[in-house]
């Protein structure tokens, strides 16, 4: 008789707790990034780069991969501990130093510049401002962002989008 209350029992947590399984969502733990598109117009030529501004800093230019380091054909090897033999270690080529900013910043073309956000949330607020080659701002633009999911049906935070936003640079008035 108890083995047919035991196998009665295993059917009933089984039958309780495969519903509740199939309620729950395991999101994958994968970063994700958004991004925002800014077209200068009106002396695009004048604009050497575009910085985006929050409460919370500036963007920062995208940084350049360091060179790529070649390989060396060398006479100086050095035994591994476990058998066999390596190249001596040379010069080394230091990483890209990335800045220390949610904001990345990469001109895409003539008049376009995108920027990517990195981790937390999305601004809904933020200042353009074109800069010439000398560093000097040229003009100074306020922004309201509205933010959409990507997959607005997805249980799992993810990428947002917002429209492209147009940045009017012209002559500064007195």
């Amino acid at each position: 008789m108890k083995t047919g209350w035991g196998i009665l029992g295993v059917a009933a947590l089984i039958a309780v707790t495969l519903p509740a399984a199939g309620c729950s969502t395991a999101c994958p733990a994968i970063g994700y990034v958004s991004t925002l598109e800014v077209t200068v117009q009106g002396g695009a030529e004048a604009v050497d780069d575009v910085q985006l501004c929050t409460d919370e800093g500036c963007s920062a230019p995208e940084p350049t991969a360091a060179p790529a380091p070649s390989i060396a054909v060398t006479d100086h090897w050095i035994e591994l501990p476990g058998g066999g033999f390596s190249p001596a270690p040379g010069p080394s080529v230091p990483p890209p130093a990335y800045p220390d900013t949610r904001y990345i910043g990469s001109r895409q073309g003539g008049d376009t510049w995108r920027f990517t956000f990195i981790l937390g949330p999305v601004p809904s607020h933020i200042t353009l401002r074109a800069l010439a080659e000398d560093g000097s701002v040229l003009a100074e633009q306020v922004n309201d962002l509205e933010w959409t999911r990507e997959d607005p049906f997805s249980p799992c935070p993810g990428p947002v989008t917002t429209p492209p936003v147009v940045f009017l640079v012209g002559e500064l008035s007195p």
